[in-house]
């Protein structure tokens, strides 16, 4: 009885990683779409005095769109994990809506370049440290997802400087998550 009990808590701990990792796999490329559109929302001269009212609410549906992804994922780790993770992730979405504020508020009040690279080294970070942890979740972080937390990283700090930073890591994010998905399918090297 005992020996079932453990089995079947292994194989839900394995279902749990690959649904996790397929989570991953569709925030890295649900997120590497974030810069083209934002890209062409910039492209269009018609629009710059209002780009704050097109960027605001298309941040908070990517946010939003976050939340389910990992939220369908992590809510069956409950019977896995105590319930200590769940001050952790409410302590981290209030932490990010801070961060994200005050990226609005010196964008549109204060326009004070220093304000907003503060708040952008520390959003990356945190978003980097949310990456690994995610991964981590899945048994082992895989090459891909160090390639697309440092495309990130890169990409982050460097955009205020030469946009074209930002796009760096659209192409590594479709990567990491297209191997995201696959591995979440196929199953990772690991188990066989």
């Amino acid at each position: 009885m005992n020996q079932t009990i453990k089995d079947a808590e292994k194989l839900a701990k394995r279902i749990l990683t690959h649904k996790i990792r397929k989570s991953l796999g569709e925030y890295y490329i649900f997120w590497s779409t974030y810069v083209v559109i934002e890209g062409l929302l910039y492209s269009i001269s018609s629009i710059h005095s209002l780009l704050i009212y097109f960027l605001i609410p298309l941040l908070l549906i990517y946010i939003a769109y976050t939340s389910v992804i990992f939220h369908k994922a992590y809510s069956k780790r409950e019977f896995l994990h105590s319930s200590k993770n769940r001050l952790r992730d409410i302590l981290f979405t209030a932490l990010m809506l801070s961060i994200i504020g005050l990226w609005v508020y010196t964008l549109i009040t204060l326009n004070d370049f220093s304000y907003y690279i503060v708040s952008d080294a520390v959003y990356t970070t945190i978003i980097s440290i949310f990456i690994y942890d995610t991964a981590r979740d899945t048994g082992k972080v895989r090459y891909y997802d160090y390639v697309a937390i440092i495309t990130f990283i890169i990409s982050m700090l460097l955009g205020p400087f030469n946009s074209l930073f930002y796009y760096l890591y659209f192409f590594f994010w479709i990567y990491a998550g297209v191997k995201s998905i696959v591995e979440s399918y196929e199953g990772s090297e690991d188990e066989q």
